[in-house]
């Protein structure tokens, strides 16, 4: 009975101990709520008991820490080839990434970091990295951050070229990021389209993947040579409504940020689930961009879930009414182990909702019901020549 109230269900195969975990296929996406509430793992035990097994639902998205280094700014000076800031790090941490700030708003320079451990040899760290800030009524875009290898030494050398321009350091954060990557899978682009809007000045791109799928990041790959920033905007198909003109697909903005030459333009956003994404490249006054190549990737979904009992289990599904459950384990999640062996999953069916018997009416044969009806008539006929009499 609990079964019924879902469109699909699929097998679940090698259930051997207490927990497994569910690897979601990509297939499954357009078939579930948007928001996967309607997710339950149903069991059929030997005496014909439906049992519900819990589960976490798991999203094995990028890990970033981030922790900021103490220093001293102990020297700062300029000579005919350019201008240097040196830094003193007391302390023993590693340092991969500095964030610069400048007083000045528009610039365009290019950089050399050095360590030394006695300031008398000096080592390079980085070698002419481009830093820019531009900033005008069109645009505001700032790429001032320097990433390298972790280092540790306890002198820092920034060494910035002469170009006719004093620059003036408002800050620096020096700060050791790790960053461990998620699990993605890779959605294939079933078919892609490109179109300049020239009164809006904008380069659109439609790319279609088929079937819903979640999608967390879109890598946008572009030919063109010369120097560029633009502003980017992504957004996924939500769904269709019927106008009085026809059905009238609805987006939602999912990313809004920069195109760089500068960078590697892998736009990153929370998790969407869709089958189409449309990319809008602003182009203002300058040349459209040509985009030639696309990598679309979503985050891997699974299941953690715990079965004491034994039973024929499957995983359900489509059922737009249902509620997220609440589990206890979301509250003991550090007794499940690290590794769970996978489930095998079984392909889709389609659950056979039940008949609604219809209601009988109260006289089947018209004869009784027109028997009942001359009766009432003759009734209140008699009482009103009754009381007409009186």
């Amino acid at each position: 009975s609990q079964m019924g109230d879902y469109k699909h269900k699929r097998a679940l195969e090698g259930v051997s101990g207490v927990w497994h975990k569910i690897v979601l296929p990509g297939d499954i996406f357009d078939g579930v709520s948007p928001g996967l509430s309607d997710l339950r793992v149903y069991g059929i035990t030997a005496s014909n008991d439906t049992i519900e097994a819990p589960y976490i639902l798991r999203v094995n998205e990028d890990v970033y820490s981030r922790q900021q280094v103490d220093f001293n700014l102990i020297n700062s000076a300029h000579n005919q080839k350019g201008y240097y800031y040196t830094f003193e790090v007391p302390s023993s941490r590693s340092i991969n990434h500095i964030e610069l700030d400048f007083q000045e708003t528009n610039y365009d320079r290019y950089v050399t970091l050095e360590g030394s451990q006695d300031q008398k040899e000096w080592f390079t760290v980085v070698e002419s990295s481009r830093i820019l800030s531009i900033k005008n009524d069109q645009t505001q875009y700032t790429f001032n951050t320097l990433a390298f290898p972790a280092v540790k030494y306890q002198f820092l050398r920034l060494f910035i070229p002469e170009n006719g321009s004093v620059p003036i350091l408002n800050s620096a954060q020096l700060t050791e990021e790790v960053f461990v990557p998620g699990d993605y899978v890779a959605h294939e682009i079933i078919s892609q389209e490109t179109t300049e809007n020239n009164d809006q000045r904008q380069t659109q791109v439609m790319l279609d993947l088929g079937e819903v799928v979640p999608v967390s990041q879109i890598q946008v790959k572009v030919s063109d040579k010369y120097d560029f920033y633009r502003p980017v905007t992504v957004e996924y198909l939500l769904d269709s409504i019927q106008t009085p003109n026809g059905w009238k697909d609805r987006y939602r903005m999912a990313y809004n940020g920069t195109l760089s030459s500068l960078e590697n333009n892998e736009l990153k956003f929370r998790s969407v689930f869709t089958r189409k994404i449309k990319i809008i490249i602003h182009n203002s006054d300058n040349n459209p961009l040509k985009p030639d190549d696309f990598a679309v990737k979503g985050n891997i979904y699974e299941l953690h879930a715990r079965f004491t009992e034994p039973a024929t289990y499957a995983l359900v599904y489509g059922n737009e009414n249902a509620t997220a459950p609440d589990y206890d384990i979301v509250n003991f999640t550090n007794n499940i182990p690290k590794d769970l062996p996978a489930l095998k999953l079984g392909p889709e069916e389609v659950i056979t909702q039940a008949p609604v018997d219809a209601a009988s009416p109260l006289f089947e044969n018209k004869a009784w019901l027109w028997a009942v009806m001359g009766l009432i008539i003759f009734v209140l006929g008699w009482f009103s020549v009754h009381m007409i009499r009186k």
